[in-house]
């Protein structure tokens, strides 16, 4: 699917099985068309998530919020991640409010349609990614979210890699995270440990003592991000 639209530029494609990437080059209209559904996903705040809010009131408060001069939104963040079930809420609760919500609205029918076809026209779970195809890096951060909620042996494998972590080095990562702006919630921060974990750590969580237990998770990734033929995209039944 090709978005030709005066505000945002891109390419909807299935990257994996049932994972689908809105591939955006530029920071900015990427951020614009995922920022409010992103947020309704897993703000750490609760006045937004799972909330109906305007754009006016979050740039506001993330502004205030972090103390920053002006809404930086877009250089603060690279990928976005959220499952269908939460897209279809969201796509609901914001109904074509602004141009993104229209193009967003656009993008979630695709792969409702997209993925029920593949699946024998039955529903089926699907999640949706948004990053720059230049961006190796921040891609596969995204993939393994995508893989942690559609592949339930990869999810299964992961879930047992993150009990490895000693509780006091959980406790670490967690503190790191929430700092970074993701919100105080197990399931969450489970994902996003795991996915930095699989495919690269930074801004402090890359000591000694966390990198210990990279390479597991590096390596259960791979497998299952190398299991596929992206050629003929085959999907389990």
């Amino acid at each position: 699917m090709k978005i030709n639209h005066p505000l945002v530029k891109g390419v909807v494609k299935e990257v994996r099985p049932f994972i689908y990437c809105v591939e955006i080059d530029d920071d900015y209209d990427r951020a614009m068309l995922f920022c409010r559904y992103q947020e309704f996903y897993e703000s750490p705040y609760k006045k937004f998530r799972g909330k109906p809010f305007t754009w006016m009131e979050y740039m506001r408060f993330y502004k205030s919020s972090w103390k920053k001069r002006m809404f930086t939104y877009p250089d603060d963040w690279s990928g976005y991640n959220i499952p269908c079930n939460i897209i279809h809420q969201a796509h609901h609760i914001f109904c074509k409010d602004t141009e993104y919500d229209a193009i967003m609205n656009d993008i979630y029918w695709y792969c409702e349609k997209d993925s029920s076809e593949k699946n024998d026209n039955k529903q089926v779970d699907w999640y949706l990614i948004g990053a720059s195809g230049k961006d190796l890096r921040t891609m596969d951060h995204e993939i393994a979210h995508g893989l942690y909620f559609t592949n339930k042996e990869y999810k299964k494998e992961i879930t047992k890699l993150i009990k490895t972590i000693k509780p006091i080095h959980y406790e670490k990562l967690k503190k790191k995270l929430i700092k970074m702006g993701y919100v105080n919630d197990k399931k969450i921060l489970d994902d996003e440990i795991h996915a930095f974990m699989s495919t690269g750590l930074y801004n402090g969580m890359d000591t000694k003592e966390l990198k210990v237990y990279e390479k597991e998770f590096v390596k259960t990734f791979k497998k299952y991000k190398d299991d596929i033929d992206s050629s003929s995209m085959k999907h389990p039944i």
